[in-house]
């Protein structure tokens, strides 16, 4: 579709988008404006158009998801994976993660009093179309697999609303391919609502409501705000969206079963009898270093994973998102060691998937770009001469989430010359800084695909060259296999929706949320 997308006059142009964005500030494709004013928002960042996505490798992305799901449900029950692979040099150099692991540690000591892990994961791809193949060679490769706070759920399916919307009707410009058929409808809210509705029923107290835990100034306060909403309308179960910095002064455990308790809090309608039983912990926060500011922060999230409330996700599940592990996974002899375990004793048809076969595992292994370790190996020896010899092929990446964090192309030398002279002061037993990276091969997408951005809050659409990530969603509620197997029971293990962001070929990063990039749809081609 090299035409893409349609050219308009300007007095169409300036029809549709002001139709789009009324659209958009009617039905909730919103964000807090900048300066966070409770009583006013502005629209998301949206494409004007849907972005082509060939067909095949959407369905691939959607077919790879309940094997993903699986896969990191195992992952994050393998406590000697979770030892050897986070609790070595990445949990000694990488403080955050160290945190992370030791709390981990010591919660799994004293006993877990929860069995249930409940994921709402988000796995994105990009299209890879390196220089000298054909159309028909293109393919996608996993960029990351999310474990927390896989936002933007509800806003992509209110993107995708707004282009069939436009298309249904007639909004947009008769085009080739511009048809419903090839807009799939996009079920990420009700999906995503579905899953912790799915987590509080297992818990079973019907009373109990669910806890959001949110960072300070959000932003993307709507996004959150909607699964709110369909827990409530759907499902009939409430919820508490309160954050993080002041959870402390509300939250206990009781002291004979270990449920997590919130008593009184500014937030809490005068109806609610407190304190509150709370069923899921849901963490739209926690996820970055800067959400733990004193050791106040870490004693409440060691509170909440002590506590009886099912955990989305918890400490062994975010751990398992670390972009080390995503490394380690794409070895073939560390991906067979996931291989026939798990189970599951649900009477659905089909049962969720659980026990991955040798045929997953070549589908698993097709959706990786090589990712190369930086540790004292000879193979992490060997990359890191890579990095500094042929930095134009690749990314760094540290263990974060979020979006602004990695180091990309010929930045790359003189950050790792930065992390070597830190080193000079440490004890030379001790791990190097770069041994808390991974290097990944650039995917590489293809070239001269545009789009018509519509920046947040703005009337004019800006037409540019563009890059389209994939995202899937998926949810996962586990446990430990009883009578001592290996791997995880899958209780539920479904895909449940997807995201488009559509970012400037010359942005490397592609978080809406920091400003990277517009919430988009796939046009199936």
């Amino acid at each position: 579709m090299s035409t893409w997308p349609p050219t308009l006059t300007p007095d169409n142009s300036a029809a549709l988008l002001s139709l789009a964005a009324d659209y958009a500030l009617s039905h909730g494709l919103v964000l807090r404006p900048t300066s966070l004013s409770s009583t006013s928002s502005i629209h998301a960042p949206y494409a004007l158009f849907p972005s082509p996505f060939p067909r095949h490798l959407f369905d691939q992305a959607i077919q790879l998801q309940p094997l993903y799901n699986a896969l990191y449900s195992h992952v994050a029950l393998d406590n000697q994976f979770l030892k050897d692979v986070v609790g070595g040099a990445v949990a000694k150099v990488d403080e955050f993660q160290g945190k992370l692991y030791e709390m981990w540690e010591q919660v799994e000591k004293e006993g877990v009093k929860q069995p249930l892990h409940l994921g709402l994961f988000r796995s994105d791809y990009l299209l890879h179309s390196p220089p000298g193949i054909s159309p028909d060679q293109v393919s996608i490769k996993q960029v990351e697999f999310n474990t927390i706070s896989s936002s933007f759920g509800p806003l992509a399916s209110k993107v995708g609303d707004l282009h069939r919307y436009l298309q249904k009707s007639g909004a947009y410009p008769v085009a080739n391919g511009l048809e419903l058929d090839n807009l799939p409808i996009n079920k990420a809210l009700v999906g995503l609502a579905a899953g912790l509705a799915a987590g509080h029923k297992a818990y079973a107290s019907p009373n109990a409501k669910i806890l959001m835990v949110v960072q300070d100034a959000e932003r993307n306060a709507f996004d959150q705000r909607a699964l709110d909403w369909e827990l409530q309308e759907t499902h009939n179960i409430g919820v508490l969206r309160i954050p993080f910095s002041t959870l402390h002064l509300h939250a206990s455990l009781s002291p004979t079963t270990s449920a997590l308790l919130i008593s009184s809090h500014p937030s809490l309608p005068s109806s609610f009898t407190t304190p509150i039983e709370i069923s899921v912990v849901y963490y739209r926060a926690g996820y970055t270093p800067t959400d733990y500011p004193s050791s106040t922060s870490w004693a409440t999230r060691l509170l909440l994973e002590r506590s009886l409330a099912i955990k989305c996700p918890t400490l062994a599940l975010q751990l398992a998102g670390a972009k080390k592990v995503q490394q380690v996974l794409s070895s073939p002899t560390t991906l067979d060691s996931f291989l026939s375990i798990g189970s599951t004793q649900s009477t659905l048809s089909p049962p969720p998937i659980a026990a991955l076969t040798p045929t997953d595992a070549s589908l698993l292994l097709s959706s990786f770009t090589s990712l190369y370790p930086l540790d004292s190996t000879p193979a992490g020896q060997s990359a890191l001469a890579l990095a500094v010899s042929e930095p134009e092929r690749f990314v760094l990446k540290p263990q974060r989430e979020g979006g602004g964090n990695n180091v990309y192309r010929h930045d790359i030398p003189p950050y790792l010359a930065s992390l070597a002279s830190s080193d000079l002061s440490k004890d030379p037993s001790e791990p190097k800084a770069h041994e808390g990276y991974i290097l990944m091969d650039l995917i590489e997408p293809p070239k001269g695909v545009e789009s018509v951005m519509v920046r947040a809050g703005e009337e004019v659409g800006v037409r540019a060259e563009v890059v389209s990530e994939l995202g899937v969603y998926g949810v996962a509620l586990f446990r430990r296999s009883e009578e001592g197997g290996k791997g995880a029971e899958m209780l539920v293990n479904e895909t449940v929706g997807h995201l488009l962001r559509t970012k400037g070929i010359d942005s490397d990063e592609g978080g809406v949320a920091v400003g990277f990039s517009v919430v988009d749809s796939p046009l199936l081609v």
